[in-house]
């Protein structure tokens, strides 16, 4: 493995429940010296107030950063001590949702590196609070094309995959995991039923903490529990599946990880995101777009063979150019996104 990080040390800011480990371990194959700076998911309200605050905050003034200021106050004053006695300047600093950080442990990074990079996978509309941490940072990425005009000088990216073994037997047609979300339950809904009704082998599993919603689609053709995949399991699940699903959320125009997962898998994929044949990886025999909850052609695209797509297009997506590319490390195969069809 080339080395591109060698004699080089990253400073990792990003949300501890989704990819640290692993982006961690790649980023020391690759050589670099990382210091990881994980954000905390685990909190609990101390006071009523606080969790009824952050409703009125979320819902009337539609701010969702004020939870995690609390999360913050409550686990996170030990980051602010770990940058603060680096005696030297890191390389590189790479914040994933920096909005989960105060602004003042931003600037401390800040001073703390010599580039500062920036990569927000949700959208930034959805987070607005990311905005004002914007201009501090030397190269700032995002994922949705409707959000590269919100702010002067973002620069375009995509998600990514993580290279992976595959095995040689899939005993699985389709699977899909996700949170539940209302605005797309319904449709996950027609789907699993689609599947069952024409016995494919399938898993669909949707994770959620509410016990009503279990209790009202516990009779689904879909699984539905308050148990979350891990992301071992999720990638053994991946491997072992001919097709993979990725349902939008409606809230961005960004390809999700699960299309990316497919990509460097060699997946087929079936995703209700239209935006997705705008990219250069995209091949109908490869993808099937769901467009108005119809699922018309899909039992033929089921059994089309998958066509091999240019390496240098696949590799493009890979977690090596993608670092190599937000971090300006030559050479690389700059990612762009698509204009919005919005």
């Amino acid at each position: 493995m080339e080395l591109i990080g060698e004699d080089k040390t990253i400073l990792l800011a990003m949300p501890d429940w989704f990819l640290y480990r692993e982006l961690k371990k790649e980023l020391e194959n690759f050589g670099f010296t990382v210091i990881g700076v994980p954000f905390s998911n685990s909190f609990k309200y101390a006071r009523i107030w606080d969790r009824l605050y952050n409703l009125f905050r979320k819902v009337v003034l539609n701010d969702k950063s004020y939870k995690n200021q609390l999360k913050y106050q409550a686990n996170g004053k030990h980051i602010a001590k770990i940058v603060g006695s680096l005696k030297n300047k890191v390389d590189f600093a790479l914040m994933i949702r920096a909005d989960f950080y105060p602004a003042e442990v931003v600037n401390l990074i800040k001073e703390k590196s010599k580039i500062l990079v920036g990569y927000q996978w949700d959208g930034v509309h959805r987070f607005p609070a990311i905005q004002k941490l914007i201009p501090l940072f030397d190269r700032f990425f995002v994922f949705d094309p409707d959000d590269l005009n919100l702010v002067p000088n973002i620069l375009p990216c995509t998600n990514f995959y993580l290279n992976s073994e595959s095995v040689q037997e899939c005993t699985l047609d389709l699977y899909y995991v996700g949170s539940f979300v209302k605005e797309r339950i319904d449709l996950i809904s027609k789907f699993s039923e689609f599947l069952q009704q024409n016995n494919f082998n399938y898993l669909i599993h949707i994770v959620t903490d509410k016990e009503r919603y279990i209790q009202r689609y516990k009779n689904s053709a879909f699984t539905i529990s308050n148990e979350y995949v891990s992301y071992e399991q999720n990638i053994y699940n991946v491997k072992k599946s001919r097709i993979l699903v990725d349902f939008l959320q409606n809230v961005h125009q960004g390809l999700s990880f699960r299309v990316f997962e497919a990509l460097g898998s060699r997946k087929k994929l079936i995703t209700d995101n239209v935006e997705v044949d705008k990219y250069d990886f995209y091949h109908p025999n490869n993808i099937f777009i769901v467009k108005d909850e119809s699922f018309e052609g899909l039992s033929e695209f089921v059994k089309k063979p998958y066509v091999d797509l240019d390496p240098v297009i696949v590799n493009k997506y890979s977690f090596k150019n993608w670092i190599s590319y937000v971090l300006d490390i030559k050479p690389y195969v700059p990612i762009f996104l698509p204009v919005s069809r919005q």
